[in-house]
């Protein structure tokens, strides 16, 4: 670990959980840092656009960099096991927003 661990780093390390992300934020705006926040919080370019646009899945976001695999792939497989389970939920709306991230990747 680093010596000033960003949040994803110490999410991954299981020293914070997901939700404690906002008390980064809060920590970022209230310090005289220069990074950009998804610098700050430790994430790619595209972990960071997942999360501002869909917080609810920061745990994909995490799930990914444990995996070290690309966070568009874990959002793809997460969707289709989502399907999966679609004939069992009234998570629709959920499957919707994700598919509208994915073809926003694309549009990159």
């Amino acid at each position: 670990m680093s010596d000033n661990p960003s949040f994803l780093e110490l999410a991954c390390d299981g020293y914070v959980l997901p939700r404690e992300i906002e008390d980064y934020v809060d920590s970022w705006h209230e310090s005289d840092s220069e990074q950009e926040l998804h610098d700050f919080l430790g994430m790619r370019w595209d972990e960071y656009t997942l999360w501002v646009t869909h917080p609810e899945n920061i745990n994909i976001i995490i799930a990914a960099r444990l995996e070290n695999r690309p966070v568009l792939e874990a959002v793809n497989d997460n969707l289709r096991s989502e399907y999966r389970l679609a004939a069992r939920t009234d998570d629709v709306g959920k499957l919707a927003i994700l598919e509208r991230w994915i073809a926003a990747q694309h549009d990159r």
